[in-house]
């Protein structure tokens, strides 16, 4: 496994220095969102769903068990990896850009296209405009304004077809807290406890959500559906999906056992695929054509 790069500080402590003008500094973190951002409950959930052996069911269709309700508020629509050099950028499903910085730093444009919030790695958060912000963001900002631009004329948008139900815009914009990659896939942890894993060879990805106890799964042709957890328990489901959530199981096994900000890889077999150089970025169209 690759290296596991989390953003989230251990500690809350006072920032720095505080800036005149914009700036509103803050706890970047809800109180009410446990340390580990529901990693421990999804780990519950989905462990119900390994052991019900849920592929071993017949005759209930896919419509029989989905539920629309259950839809996401947010995941990843797009990403690409500076991690050799920079960080993480990302795109959320509501447009917002964020970068997750090799040094655990967070920078967060949000949708508007003009507030930016800067969260430290003790999770004190900054707010500021994208045109009025500290010299000392100069080139974090540069490079946030570079990942944007990289996505919005490179990638595509993952999921552009599925929407999050009407009120979830009330939620606050999570962060990307966590993510590492593997031979077979990249996992994403955001801050509001999604945890979205992208396939590489077919372009699939499941999307988890612990609050809802719901599962997004979009498959190879870019159709999606969502189920129940509880569902999935009593019903059962195909085999390609089981298939990726007994993968997802252990993913977030390795996610709760790992106490460092970073994990390295035992051997070097991953750390050439792990990123590439600043002239080649490993990045997903988050597509089947990618």
């Amino acid at each position: 496994m690759g290296d596991i790069k989390r953003g989230d500080g251990s500690t809350l402590t006072k920032g720095a220095n505080g800036q005149s003008g914009q700036q509103q500094a803050g706890a970047g973190r809800n109180p009410d969102v446990p340390t580990d951002c529901y990693l421990k409950e999804l780990y519950t959930q989905i462990t119900a769903v390994v052991t019900s052996n849920p592929d071993d069911r017949e005759g209930i269709t896919d419509d029989e068990c989905t539920d629309p309700a259950a839809v996401p508020a947010m995941w990843v629509s797009k990403w690409v990896d500076y991690s050799d050099k920079y960080g993480l950028g990302y795109q959320l499903c509501d447009d917002s850009i964020g970068v997750l910085f090799n040094d655990f730093t967070k920078l967060l444009l949000l949708s508007d296209g003009e507030t930016i919030k800067y969260i430290e790695r003790t999770s004190m958060e900054h707010q500021h405009h994208l045109k009025n912000y500290p010299p000392a963001l100069n080139k974090k900002v540069t490079l946030l304004r570079y990942f944007r631009n990289y996505m919005n004329e490179h990638l595509l948008k993952a999921a552009a077809a599925m929407c999050p139900r009407e009120g979830d815009d009330k939620f606050q914009v999570p962060s990307l807290r966590t993510y590492f990659r593997t031979r077979s896939a990249i996992i994403l942890h955001l801050t509001n406890g999604i945890l979205q894993i992208n396939f590489f060879e077919d372009h699939t990805k499941i999307i988890l959500c612990p609050i809802k106890g719901a599962v997004t799964y979009i498959d190879e042709k870019r159709n999606f559906r969502t189920y129940k957890m509880t569902s999935l328990v009593k019903n059962g489901c195909r085999q390609d999906l089981a298939n990726r959530l007994r993968y997802a199981r252990n993913m977030i096994q390795k996610l709760l056992v790992t106490k460092a900000f970073t994990l390295r890889a035992a051997v070097g077999a991953n750390a050439s695929t792990a990123s590439t150089a600043i002239a080649g970025p490993q990045h997903s169209t988050q597509t089947t054509t990618a």
